[in-house]
């Protein structure tokens, strides 16, 4: 058993837990009654914990657990608007100034 993932957060906990588990991962989280502790004992200390039951899928779900908190995506390149020409950041998927859609965007729908 190892303990894969600790945070303060326990509904993001079970996320975690439930995502795993669905890719077939043995987990349990662990601790989420010792914040009743919290002034007698060091605060992170009695953050809940969430464990792998088998040392083998200890790397399957440390994996999954990296792409489960990855935040973000990848931009694309910055796109000059067709009814304005305004420059728009690539992240964006709509003109900040007249609203029309990326030609890009509508291409691939």
């Amino acid at each position: 058993m190892t303990c894969l993932y600790t945070t303060q957060d326990l509904a993001l906990l079970g996320h975690l837990e439930n995502a795993l588990k669905a890719c077939g991962i043995d987990c349990e989280i662990r601790g989420q009654h010792l914040s009743i502790g919290v002034g007698e004992l060091p605060p992170i200390e009695c953050w809940p914990e969430l464990w792998v039951l088998r040392t083998d899928q200890r790397a399957e779900a440390e994996n999954l657990l990296r792409k489960l908190l990855y935040i973000g995506s990848p931009t694309s390149r910055p796109w000059t608007c067709p009814s304005c020409s305004e420059e728009i950041q690539g992240q964006f998927t709509d003109c900040w100034q007249c609203g029309s859609p990326n030609p890009t965007d509508a291409a691939a729908l």
